[in-house]
């Protein structure tokens, strides 16, 4: 399966554990050896998206094509318990790198309909998608999904920005600000965001938009991410959660930072997710640039899939 110029593709389930340096150990049943086999009508279906086009096109650092993998490498290994989950594929980036930002945005575009097209072919109305991997770009083809299928009231974000940049081209910082415009999000919250970094253009457009947000300054004063998450939940439908990693310290993402959440006060928040109406879990931006780094970024994912798979069930 691949996108309308081919510059995307889908790698089915058993082709991405083929790619996989993870081994059965004797002894031990792991995820590798549950997913090796068919998985009988999982709840959650796991979606890599292997690119870092829509950063890239946004200025960003580079990085976000290897999340996936590095996810992998920890949670393929992990002891299995028959949780109720599959991986649907990896979408990856097989076309030529862009020359300029431009092109890339472009080439975002592409994507954005190939994103929603597997969503849309692949996953059943019983499911929740876990989507890992690539830019911020993606969340506007999540929400579009979501807006068709889930009847989705609100998308809630963990993030240092309000990703409300203006809509010129595609690229990671205007995901949310282009579902808006389009109508296919009706109520948006930011949690985390570095009121610091929002440019006039911006602050314009939340407040003609009504973006709810909790700025990370309230945070550092005492506010609690799980309270404030589970809070906002309450009074709705049914709710996109996205979660860039560039809102937890020190992690290596497209815009990485030293301020921010503690990877265990973001766990914390997911742990709390029990009965709520959650029509996906999109985590991005995680952005490795070496070995150390796929560690971190990959343990990091693996906490936050396995802890959100935890909860729902």
């Amino acid at each position: 399966m691949k996108s309308q110029k081919n510059n995307f593709g889908l790698v089915h389930k058993y082709d991405v554990l083929k790619s996989s340096k993870v081994k059965s150990r004797p002894g031990e049943f792991r995820n590798l050896d549950f997913l090796n086999k068919e998985v009988d009508s999982p709840r959650f279906l796991l979606l890599g998206v292997s690119e870092c086009i829509g950063p890239f096109a946004n200025y960003g650092r580079l990085g976000a094509n290897h999340a996936f993998s590095a996810f992998l490498a920890f949670f393929l290994a992990y002891p299995n318990f028959l949780q109720s989950f599959d991986i649907l594929g990896n979408i990856e980036f097989i076309g030529p790198f862009p020359q300029d930002v431009d092109d890339a945005g472009q080439l975002v575009e592409e994507l954005d309909a190939f994103v929603e097209q597997v969503l849309l072919e692949k996953v059943n109305q019983e499911q929740i998608p876990v989507i890992i991997g690539g830019g911020h770009n993606n969340a506007l083809p999540i929400i579009r999904w979501a807006s068709k299928n889930r009847n989705l009231s609100a998308a809630f974000n963990l993030d240092a920005h309000f990703d409300c940049r203006s809509i010129e081209r595609r690229h990671s910082g205007n995901a949310f600000s282009s579902a808006i415009l389009e109508g296919s999000l009706n109520k948006y919250k930011a949690f985390g965001v570095d009121t610091y970094a929002a440019n006039e253009h911006i602050w314009n457009f939340i407040t003609s938009h009504g973006v709810g947000f909790v700025p990370f300054t309230a945070y550092l004063q005492g506010n609690s991410l799980k309270d404030d998450l589970l809070n906002s939940m309450a009074s709705e439908i049914s709710v996109g959660l996205d979660i860039d990693l560039d809102c937890i310290e020190n992690m290596p993402s497209s815009a990485q930072s030293p301020s921010g959440f503690s990877l265990n006060e973001v766990r914390q928040a997911l742990l709390s997710l029990a009965n709520s109406p959650i029509a996906y879990l999109h985590l991005c931006e995680g952005a490795p640039q070496s070995s150390s780094e796929e560690r971190i970024v990959g343990k990091a994912i693996c906490f936050l899939v396995t802890d959100f798979i935890r909860a729902m069930e």
